[in-house]
C-alpha cells in the first residue's frame, strides 16, 4: 500500500514537467508518501473523491488528506458516483453539496470543484446523470445561498487557478 520506486520516480518526473499529480483513487498510506515525495511548490489535485466527514468510504478523504491538498493550493473535485457519496436512499444534488460544502470548510473556498467522473462508469445520483443536468446544480447551489463568486471557483475557476500556479512556478 505504499509507493514503489517507480510510482516515486514517475512523481518526480510529472512535478519535473509540471504536471499535475492527481491522487484519485490512492491509499491512504500512499498519498501521505506522495506527498512527502512531491515537490512543495506545486499543488496537487484530487479530481474525483469526496469527503469522509460526510460519508466513509475508502474513496473519500479525510479532514487531514483535505487541509493537505488545500495547503498545496490544490483542489479536491467532488464526484458524481453515488454509492461513494452516501447511502441510496440519501442520493441526490443536494449530497454533491454537502461534500462541497465540507471540503469548503475545511479546506477553504479555493479547495473545492467539480469532479464529476462522466467516464460512463459510474451511477450518479438522480439529477446528476450528465452535464444537461448542472443548471440544476448551480440552482441547488443558489438555493443555498451561496455567493456567485464561489459557484464559479466551484465550476472551474479553482482548478484554472491550481493550473495557473503549476505552470507559473
Amino acid at each position: 500500500r505504499m509507493i514503489t520506486a517507480q510510482g516515486q520516480a514517475l512523481i518526480e518526473v510529472l512535478d519535473q514537467e509540471r504536471v499535475f499529480v492527481d491522487l484519485a483513487h490512492i491509499h491512504q498510506q500512499a498519498f501521505w508518501r506522495a506527498l512527502e515525495v512531491h515537490q512543495k511548490d506545486r499543488p496537487v489535485i484530487v479530481t474525483h473523491t469526496g469527503a469522509s466527514g460526510i460519508y466513509q468510504h475508502w474513496r473519500c478523504l479525510t479532514d487531514d488528506q483535505i487541509r493537505a491538498v488545500s495547503e498545496t493550493g490544490g483542489v479536491v473535485g467532488v464526484f458524481f458516483q453515488g454509492s461513494f457519496l452516501g447511502p441510496k436512499r440519501a442520493q441526490s444534488v443536494s449530497l454533491v453539496l454537502d461534500h462541497l460544502e465540507h471540503i469548503i470548510n475545511v479546506g477553504g473556498a479555493h479547495a473545492a470543484a467539480i469532479g464529476s467522473d462522466f467516464d460512463g462508469c459510474i451511477v450518479p445520483p438522480k439529477g446528476l446523470r450528465g452535464v444537461q443536468y448542472y443548471p440544476q446544480l448551480v440552482q441547488a447551489m443558489l438555493d443555498r445561498h451561496w455567493r456567485h463568486d464561489l459557484i464559479r471557483r466551484i465550476l472551474g475557476e479553482n482548478f484554472l487557478s491550481a493550473l495557473k500556479v503549476l505552470r507559473l512556478r
